[in-house]
């Protein structure tokens, strides 16, 4: 289980757990069998190759037991590594030790630099799913230079690692609830000041299954019932393809019923030709799975970290072998079943018109009504999609992403811990970068906007002349910290008061900028240049020098927040920052320029992560493309086999009737009245489909709701041109054998028959 806890009225992200909280749940809980704790850091490694920063987890020593982990080599971190006098040990991610070891199984017992202590290899974890992160190493607790500090340790509000708990048999997911609720409700009676009631602080646990497939199963579901529905619709246009054959061969089944074939005889030739073609769909299935698993790993890599995990095995033969066979008795059936009921009849007479009326008419009408409801489903499905990419396409980020270079510089914990060694560090890259060719302008920031792997900066603020009343919440914002030409790299107007400047430092006044939103919250009909904030309850006030434009930080679906912009020279320490270069040509020809400037200043600085902010946007939308586009394929697929299948319905309506139209037309009967009477026997199943599929669909694209971006589910402009694209493309496919009716040579058709 992950354990999560959370303030409802701050924001929906968790807010993780102290130290001191994971011990008091770990004594106070009487539902888990044992509880572990975990926090992702980034550390430079020391004694490879070259310098490399590596995402570490920081774990309990019964992490490993408690997620039920066995080392592939050596062995995990026990509680004798999470010691204080302990050597500091490391354990490898699998992933990381093929990469940079190749597979090396003396890797073991091999020792590599790491926060100016030496660290010894002592096991090497499985091939792992990336959760709850994707790290390259895992260290015990003690060994963490920041979750060893005492006073880190000793602080209740500093909460910075996730908690993974194993419930012990027998207790169920509400006992377990339940009792973590009475634990949050005492831990908030005995500190009050760390659980205000303003908050709404409250823990939830989830278990593992669901937190490693929750983003992609709407996804994948929807993609599960789109590609049934297609199927189905496939079933429902081969049998009526199947009746019309079996149609042309009426008088041979009859002959061979007359010789002693028996009813049963006939059903299970035609049921056997229809698994013949089944079977061979899902070979042909299969083979272009096989083709493509890779395209589905890449796509499912973006919503879920099992999907290394998806291939192709016997369980996937089982389910195409079942599913062959159901189609094949689908589409099989009911041609069977007109077949079987053939009689002496057809020899006497035409085979068309005495198989061709009644009962088999009206059920060759139904199926082509059951194609158009599903294809109504499935177009109304992929519209809603095409339409929400479009209006995220169509959303202004607040800031300009071309020729934009992002990269990472995760400065050393240990060699740059005093602010004047950082602010030195970061002015000789921004002005060493700056005088590169082709470079406009660079800055530094902690946030890079609309990087979806970094998580939120939200923190309280105090306003001046605002005192909060007994219990009440502070104000909840955003931070950012960024260098002066932050908002000159990324576009982002100024649209009151002034930037940031290179005489903002650490010995002058401190300063923020505030955004559109916050402004307009907190200051709505008066001027916030010149008024004051606190970040630290009121000792200290900062005063708001300027306004900016709003930007969306965290993604493009997303609404921009209240947040505040506080200058780098006047900040906490620094070490984990990005780098944002605006260039005059494509971003990534300077990139490795501007790394060799870094590397110039700190050979031992690796830098990562450099993407521009075009691929960053482009990844946000990502997912709702690709869902879009197979949808839109399916879709597709869907109206074209809706579209055979009611032209070819009609085309053999109108065959067999052609004796009928040519005595008509040799009456008098005028072109006009034929064509009116062909296309309304084509369009009347067509019209009833259109119905019955805006009634499914009225039901069913409310499972769209938590993927759609700024449309309804039942959107009326969208059911109705849905509606209208349907009946015209349908419409168009009856033209055609209405076309060939009012063409009837009435001699002709009196001379075959």
């Amino acid at each position: 289980m992950h354990v999560e806890q959370t303030a409802a009225r701050i924001g929906t992200d968790p807010i993780g757990f102290s130290v001191q909280e994971v011990e008091e749940y770990r004594q106070l809980n009487h539902v888990f069998s044992d509880l572990a704790e975990y926090h992702s850091m980034t550390f430079t490694l020391l004694g490879a190759k070259v310098p490399e920063r590596v995402s570490t987890g920081v774990v309990s020593a019964n992490f490993f037991d408690v997620l039920g982990v066995k080392p592939v080599l050596g062995r995990l971190i026990t509680p004798a590594d999470e010691s204080p006098k302990a050597e500091p040990v490391l354990v490898l991610s699998y992933a990381y030790w093929v990469k940079n070891f190749g597979r090396d199984p003396k890797i073991l017992g091999r020792t590599f630099e790491m926060n100016d202590r030496v660290h010894t290899v002592v096991g090497v974890l499985p091939p792992l799913p990336e959760y709850p992160d994707a790290n390259d190493v895992y260290m015990p607790t003690t060994s963490c230079p920041f979750r060893s500090n005492p006073k880190m340790i000793a602080d209740r509000d500093m909460r910075m690692v996730a908690v993974f708990a194993r419930m012990q048999p027998g207790v169920t997911t509400t006992q377990a609830q339940s009792d973590l609720a009475t634990i949050t409700n005492r831990l908030a009676l005995t500190y009050p000041k760390s659980y205000p009631s303003g908050a709404g602080v409250s823990t939830q646990m989830t278990g593992l299954e669901q937190e490693l497939t929750h983003a992609a199963r709407p996804t994948f579901l929807t993609l599960l019932g789109a590609a049934g529905l297609v199927l189905l619709l496939a079933c429902a246009n081969l049998a009526n393809l199947a009746i019309s054959r079996q149609l042309r061969r009426s008088q041979e089944t009859a002959i061979r019923m007359a010789t002693g074939a028996t009813s049963w005889d006939i059903f299970r030739q035609l049921l056997t030709e229809s698994m013949v073609v089944a079977l061979a769909g899902g070979v042909l299935g299969l083979a272009i799975a096989a083709v493509g698993s890779k395209l589905l790993i890449a796509y499912a890599a973006r919503m879920t970290p099992l999907s290394g995990e998806i291939h192709l095995d016997g369980r996937v033969f089982l389910f195409v072998a079942a599913l062959s066979v159901i189609a094949g008795v689908m589409f099989g059936a009911l041609p069977g079943f007109v077949a079987s009921r053939d009689r002496l009849s057809v020899l006497t007479s035409s085979g068309e018109r005495s198989v061709g009326s009644g009962g088999v008419t009206r059920a060759r009408q139904a199926l082509v009504a059951v194609q158009v409801t599903l294809s109504f489903v499935l177009l109304m499905c992929a519209g809603l999609m095409l339409q929400s990419l479009h209006k995220l396409l169509s959303v202004d980020p607040g800031f300009k992403t071309a020729n934009v270079l992002s990269m990472r510089i995760s400065l050393d914990w240990t060699k740059y811990a005093k602010r004047t060694e950082l602010n030195q560090f970061f002015h000789q890259v921004l002005n060493r970068v700056t005088g590169l060719p082709g470079v406009e302008s660079a800055a530094v920031s902690v946030m890079v906007p609309l990087n979806s792997n970094m998580g939120t900066m939200t923190g309280g603020v105090l306003l001046e002349g605002r005192p909060l009343n007994p219990g009440e919440l502070m104000p909840q914002v955003d931070f950012e910290l960024a260098s002066p030409d932050y908002f000159r790299v990324l576009g982002v107007p100024i649209l009151a008061g002034r930037s940031f400047t290179d005489g903002d430092t650490e010995n002058s006044p401190a300063v923020a900028i505030v955004n559109a939103r916050m402004a307009k919250h907190y200051w709505p009909t008066e001027d916030p240049i010149g008024r004051h904030v606190s970040t630290d309850n009121g000792k200290t006030w900062i005063t708001v020098v300027g306004v900016s434009s709003s930007v969306h930080q965290y993604g493009l679906d997303k609404d921009s927040k209240e947040g505040i912009y506080l200058p780098q020279d006047q900040s906490p320490t620094l070490t984990d920052a990005h780098l944002l270069v605006r260039t005059r040509v494509y971003p990534m020809y300077t990139a490795n320029r501007i790394a060799d400037v870094i590397h110039q200043i700190d050979p031992h600085q690796p830098v990562t992560e450099m993407r521009t902010l075009d691929q960053l946007r482009s990844a946000q939308l990502g997912t709702p493309r690709v869902t879009a586009t197979l949808l839109g394929l399916f879709a597709a697929l869907a109206l074209f086999i809706t579209v055979v299948g009611v032209s070819g319905t009609l085309a053999l309506a109108v065959a067999q009737r052609t004796r009928e139209i040519g005595i008509r037309i040799a009456l008098g009967a005028p072109k006009e009245e034929i064509l009116h009477n062909v296309l309304m026997r084509g369009m009347t199943p067509v019209v009833a489909g259109i119905a019955a599929g805006a009634i499914v669909a009225m039901f069913s694209t409310r499972l769209l709701a938590s993927m759609l971006f700024a449309i309804r589910p039942d959107d009326p402009l969208t059911f109705g041109s849905i509606a209208i694209l349907l009946a015209m493309v349908a419409l168009i496919g009856c033209a055609i054998p209405a076309r060939s009716a009012i063409r009837v040579d009435p001699i002709k058709a009196l001379r075959t028959e």
